[in-house]
């Protein structure tokens, strides 16, 4: 199955990226671990982190200006389980609050 992206919202404070696919399902992709390495240090900008694209048929994220990408469903893959995680475990906390 071939993922694709409908809708992304970029968080500079904590170099993240919400991304909405078309079958609903929702991430969120964290990318602070790899703004030390390569290319990726410009996106520490956080104005830089904030020009986020969806690219061409909703099949990728790029920065257009600094060629860098990320396929939608290798995020799809590395973060989907993560997220459903966090998810459970905030659902689990707000429960034992109550």
């Amino acid at each position: 199955m071939l993922y694709v992206i409908n809708k992304i919202k970029s968080n500079s404070d904590n170099y993240s990226i919400k991304i909405t696919y078309s079958d609903n399902v929702v991430i969120n992709a964290t990318f602070s671990d790899i703004l030390n390495q390569g290319v990726m240090t410009v996106l520490k900008n956080p104005t830089v982190f904030n020009q986020v694209e969806i690219g061409k048929r909703g099949r990728s994220i790029i920065w257009k200006q600094y060629d860098i990408d990320f396929c939608a469903d290798a995020l799809r893959f590395k973060f989907e389980n993560i997220t459903n995680q966090l998810t459970n475990s905030s659902e689990l906390v707000e429960t034992q609050t109550l």
